[in-house]
């Protein structure tokens, strides 16, 4: 009788001990549900080289005061070029975050990063001292409970790779972050598909562009911070370059420009 008392005893403690961790766990469950949740990618803005290859192995984010580490999606070599006219790398997917603030961001690249200029590659050498990671200019970033950012980040490969005087060439990463819902686009087509094959959007503060899909005629500059801009088309051979003025783009939204005849 004594023995069956203490079994009845143990086994009401066990059912209130998993009545417990279940409790712990839905609240746990509620509290990531309107916890922030972040994610960035990365575009790049078009150059002169044939590929610019960075080897992206991290990111870290300065937190309230302190640094932390996050997980990336897919650490490996990428040729930057690649992420140009609306085409993107997702860096980090729905992470779900604790409420803080972001003040900066750091990008850690590895050692295998080359240049292909005319057909031929080149090491890009890095500075020495730069094994913290390259920062990410942006403006701080509050995460709110149940809030949903996306942050863009533009690796400017033009303003990154320096050539010197004896033929080495180096990375020094130019890189801004903005949130998607503080910047625009500009979306078009040209006509004929062949009649341009660059764009590109400037102010007397900021330029952007991107090269002109040659089979379709569609371009998308991403990235554009809101303002009034003056578009011009670089034509191909036989044509002639145009300007459209007064494009207004505006905050979080694609401006478009429809559909533009290059004579």
């Amino acid at each position: 009788m004594k023995t069956r008392k203490v079994l009845i005893s143990f086994a009401a403690f066990a059912a209130f001990a998993m009545f417990i961790l279940l409790q712990q766990s839905c609240t746990k469950e509620d509290e990531n549900k309107n916890n922030p949740v972040f994610s960035v990618k990365l575009i790049d803005a078009p150059s002169a080289y044939d590929s610019v290859n960075v080897e992206i192995i991290g990111m870290e984010a300065k937190i309230d005061s302190g640094w932390i580490t996050i997980s990336i999606e897919n650490p490996g070599v990428y040729n930057l070029l690649s992420f140009t006219n609306g085409n993107s790398l997702a860096l980090i997917n729905d992470t779900i975050m604790n409420p803080c603030t972001i003040s900066e961001l750091r990008l850690i690249l590895g050692d295998n990063n080359t240049v292909v200029e005319n057909g031929i590659s080149y090491e890009l050498k890095t500075p020495s001292g730069q094994t913290s990671g390259y920062k990410v200019k942006m403006d701080s970033q509050q995460l709110i409970a149940g809030g949903v950012y996306y942050l863009v980040i533009d690796f400017n490969t033009q303003k990154s790779v320096h050539k010197t005087g004896n033929g080495i060439y180096m990375l020094k990463p130019v890189v801004t972050g903005h949130m998607e819902t503080s910047i625009g686009s500009i979306f078009g087509v040209i006509s004929p598909a062949d009649g341009a094959f660059y764009v590109e959007a400037t102010t007397a503060t900021d330029t952007s562009g991107t090269y002109i899909n040659q089979i379709t005629g569609q371009f998308i500059i991403s990235a554009v911070i809101p303002g009034t801009y003056n578009v011009k088309f670089v034509a191909n051979e036989g044509h002639l370059d145009k300007v459209v003025s007064d494009v207004t783009v505006t905050l979080g939204q694609t401006t478009q420009m429809g559909t533009i005849t290059i004579e």
